[in-house]
């Protein structure tokens, strides 16, 4: 059997079983199984697969029809033209979050940062810490997270990536461990927090739902982590440090509602499906005095 033959049956295997993106993710895996480009596979169309290669794939997309995320079974997943590891219990990057990061490059460089002291809180798999040391070739980076399986992950696409002597991987409760430390001169906190309600879990696609639940629900409302991290982050940011959070695209203005007066320049900013995806604002450790 070839190439061709088998992704045109296996795309029609998973669209059968309500897979809405059979034929990407029959090409991902075929990719995968192969080792090379998925723009590769249209070439070799006619290749000739050996029975053991035709045998694992069917494996792949058996587990991708009982809803595995096509990243759980490859254990990878493209983020800003950067490949990251990737492993079952941490969050798969999404492609909307590569707005937040962009984002945060765009002000460093504007502004012309020196070796910005970053941190970014709630990393999983290190995508955003990552990619930020990676095109922010100044920065420091540092990467917190309280699962294990997730530290793991995110020190080893640090390493992958050449990246340990301008970024660290910190076991900490938000930002906890920055407090204790009294570090207090950070110049942007980012993060992409857990932001989906209760009710909201509820009608999660199957395959969102065998993603962490600890990454993604965040009480009745979807606004926890913001409530405790916007007060955790004025203990750490420096005077005109900045914190930049990706939020649901119905929750802008109850995120902007948590600053308080501490904050200044609260701004919105959407996605390229025109959805509010961030929230930023400027910290004021000392008001200037009128006059």
């Amino acid at each position: 059997m070839n190439i061709k033959e088998l992704l045109k049956r296996s795309d029609q295997f998973l669209a059968e079983r309500g897979i809405e993106s059979s034929r990407l993710d029959a090409e991902v895996l075929m990719a995968d199984l192969l080792d090379m480009e998925r723009i590769n596979l249209y070439v070799k169309y006619d290749y000739p697969l050996k029975s053991s290669e035709v045998d694992r794939y069917r494996e792949m997309i058996k587990k991708r029809a009982q809803r595995v995320p096509a990243a759980y079974i490859t254990e990878k997943k493209e983020f800003m033209s950067l490949e990251f590891e990737i492993k079952e219990g941490v969050l798969i990057p999404r492609p909307e979050t590569e707005n937040l990061v962009e984002t945060v490059i765009e002000y460093c460089r504007q502004n012309e940062l020196q070796s910005p002291q970053i941190i970014d809180v709630g990393t999983g798999s290190g995508a955003i810490a990552v990619s930020l040391a990676h095109y922010l070739t100044e920065a420091k980076v540092v990467g917190v997270d309280l699962d294990p399986q997730a530290l793991k992950v995110a020190r080893r696409n640090m390493e992958k990536h050449e990246l340990s002597e301008r970024m660290s991987i910190l076991k900490s409760d938000l930002l906890a461990e920055f407090i204790k430390r009294e570090i207090k001169e950070i110049d942007i906190i980012v993060s992409n927090p857990p932001y989906i309600s209760e009710a909201e879990m509820e009608e999660l696609s199957p395959e969102v739902k065998k993603e962490p639940q600890t990454a993604l629900k965040a009480g009745a409302d979807g606004l926890d982590y913001y409530r405790r991290l916007i007060p955790e982050a004025e203990k750490v940011l420096k005077n005109g440090g900045k914190i930049f959070l990706e939020i649901g695209y119905q929750q802008a203005e109850a995120v902007s509602n948590l600053f308080g007066k501490s904050w200044s320049q609260v701004e919105v900013k959407k996605d390229y499906a025109e959805n509010d995806r961030i929230v930023s604002a400027v910290f004021e450790a000392v008001k200037k005095t009128e006059g």
